[in-house]
């Protein structure tokens, strides 16, 4: 995965891409990496896509969202999406089931524990909602709720 990064990686004068191999499970880690191609003193955004469920501990998962989110700077945006189980609970806990067996768990959680990620941040319309219902083109027919929701909020 690292190599295939590395080989869609490319930057310019106007920005800079980076690939940072770490586990979430250690955001000091992430953190330091981060500081070597960002600046703290402007807005950052900072994205956990399906990464959440691989923290087995709901209270872990938030710690490690906290640490995060304290280092980001006033105006910078948290994104999260991540596995739930309220829409096919059956079909998503069996599979939660495999991935515990397999070695390498993903928790789905409920809405109410990803909505509790983006705590003393303003979170921004239409909330914690399944992601493919998160401002759907008004246009289109609007999609199958599915089991990952997300939310984006904005750091006061």
């Amino acid at each position: 995965m690292l190599a295939h990064a590395r080989a869609l990686l490319t930057s310019s004068p106007q920005g800079v891409t980076d690939y940072l191999h770490a586990d979430v499970h250690h955001p000091d880690d992430i953190l330091q990496g981060a500081e070597k191609i960002l600046d703290f003193a402007e807005p950052i955004a900072l994205m956990m896509l399906g990464i959440l469920g691989n923290v087995m501990d709901y209270h872990q998962a938030r710690t490690i969202v906290d640490r995060l989110v304290s280092a980001l700077p006033s105006g910078s945006y948290v994104v999260i999406n991540d596995g739930t189980n309220v829409i096919h609970p059956d079909e998503r806990n069996e599979a939660t089931r495999l991935s515990i067996e397999a070695g390498t768990p993903y928790i789905a959680r409920h809405p109410h524990q990803i909505a509790g990620y983006f705590h003393g941040l303003d979170l921004i319309e239409p909330g914690v909602i399944s992601t493919s219902h998160w401002r759907p083109d008004p246009d289109a027919d609007v999609p199958a709720m599915v089991d990952v929701f997300c939310g984006v909020a904005r750091k006061p």
